[in-house]
């Protein structure tokens, strides 16, 4: 018989925040061939995982996810797909506004410094 267990997180190690303007962000999932990005309390989020070493590999299994980059967009109202101004490219857009943790994520962005800035690029 098989046992289906969920395991808290207990903690989420990220190396870089980045605030994108989303132009050059929308060019990048193009160039990337990125197929989907979550929105959620008003912007659009990627996630870069971090390499899978033994190390990390053991930190997921005692609750830690570790994110090389969390790239971010204010667009404040959500929309099935964001369209590239660009280009033909349209990039689908999850709606995670019924899963706390990524609402979690998403107030705690908006209490970083960076939030306030303005990338680079912004008009």
């Amino acid at each position: 018989m098989t046992v289906f267990k969920i395991r808290p997180v207990k903690e989420v190690l990220i190396t870089d925040l980045i605030q994108d303007e989303l132009e050059n962000f929308l060019y990048i999932c193009r160039i990337s061939n990125i197929h989907g990005a979550i929105w959620v309390e008003g912007m659009i989020i990627f996630l870069v995982p971090a390499l899978q070493t033994d190390k990390n590999v053991e930190r997921q299994f005692d609750g830690s996810r570790i994110y090389e980059k969390v790239i971010f967009v204010k667009y404040p109202k959500y929309t099935q797909t964001v369209k590239w101004n660009g280009g033909n490219y349209e990039l689908p857009l999850r709606n995670y506004m019924n899963i706390p943790r990524f609402r979690e994520l998403a107030k705690w962005i908006k209490f970083q410094p960076v939030w306030k800035t303005k990338p680079e690029g912004a008009k």
